[in-house]
């Protein structure tokens, strides 16, 4: 994935746009696309933001509190669980129903490789 524009060349669009230049001529000349500069104009003129909006976090992990004790208990049985099936007795055990990358990320996240 790309990263972010800098909030510079974001300025420099907008304050062209804003002396007269067309946002196409103005998506040329800064080398953005058309469709970003627009945007940015939209959001300029309709919120009065001219940076852009901060980064949002992702969903909240699945397994966390009780399910995620409960899921450390059943990776550390000495029987050598797989992740398929600490995922079926976490669905078992605590009706938690998640997939074995989610399994696989939560054990992770707590540090277990």
């Amino acid at each position: 994935m790309a990263g972010s524009y800098s909030r510079d060349l974001r300025g420099r669009v907008l304050a062209a746009v804003e002396a007269g230049e067309s946002v196409e001529a103005a998506a040329e000349r800064f080398v953005v696309g058309r469709s970003t500069a627009y945007r940015w104009v939209t959001a300029a003129r309709e919120e009065g933001r001219r940076e852009a909006k901060p980064m949002r976090g992702g969903p909240a992990p699945r397994i966390r509190g009780e399910a995620e004790a409960a899921m450390l208990e059943l990776a550390g049985d000495p029987n050598h669980l797989t992740l398929a099936e600490v995922a079926a007795r976490l669905a078992e055990t605590r009706g938690v129903r998640v997939h074995l990358a989610t399994v696989h990320r939560a054990l992770r996240r707590v540090g277990w490789t």
